[in-house]
């Protein structure tokens, strides 16, 4: 069954590595999802071996070439952990790609946007919008500075013109 199992899981791996990639972001995200369902298989073909291995070792301390069964448990369990791991490798660099891929068409979506006549013109606004603001508030401060050099003048002004004194 395992076999069986590690030999489905290498041809899925390889008939993804050796595919052509594909354009469409939705067949790159149902890839993504392809991909995350056969890590979650090999995790558990990891934990299979890991809970075969414990079971091994528990048996080795009846025996009494203790040892020596210990470590034919341990060479059993690096080889068919080997194997889990070659494939993770594969399945790894297959995530990257697709990654990748979809990594550079969103880029390539962004920068076509950014380009748009629509956001050009946009952007253009924007800053004519900014200068004008800027050139107002600059207005407004120098006219506020010369309502202060002459706050004391029109305060006198006023006094005299006050119909309290």
């Amino acid at each position: 069954m395992l076999i069986k199992n590690i030999f489905f899981s290498v041809s899925v791996l390889l008939s993804l590595a050796i595919g052509t990639p594909s354009l469409a972001g939705i067949a790159q995200d149902k890839e993504l999802k392809e991909l995350d369902i056969i890590q979650s298989n090999l995790d558990t073909q990891k934990e299979w071996i890991t809970y075969r291995h414990d079971q091994a070792v528990a048996a080795c301390y009846q025996q009494f070439w203790m040892q020596r069964c210990m470590d034919k448990a341990r060479v059993q369990f690096l080889k068919e952990n080997k194997v889990v791991r070659d494939q993770e490798i594969a399945l790894h660099d297959r995530q990257r790609y697709v990654n990748e891929v979809i990594k550079d068409e969103q880029d390539q979506q962004r920068l076509a946007e950014y380009q748009s006549p629509q956001k050009v013109k946009e952007r253009a606004e924007n800053r004519a919008n900014f200068e004008e603001k800027q050139r107002l508030r600059a207005e407004r401060v120098t006219e506020l500075e010369e309502r202060r050099k002459d706050a004391d003048k029109r305060a006198q002004e006023n006094r005299k013109t006050s119909p309290l004194d």
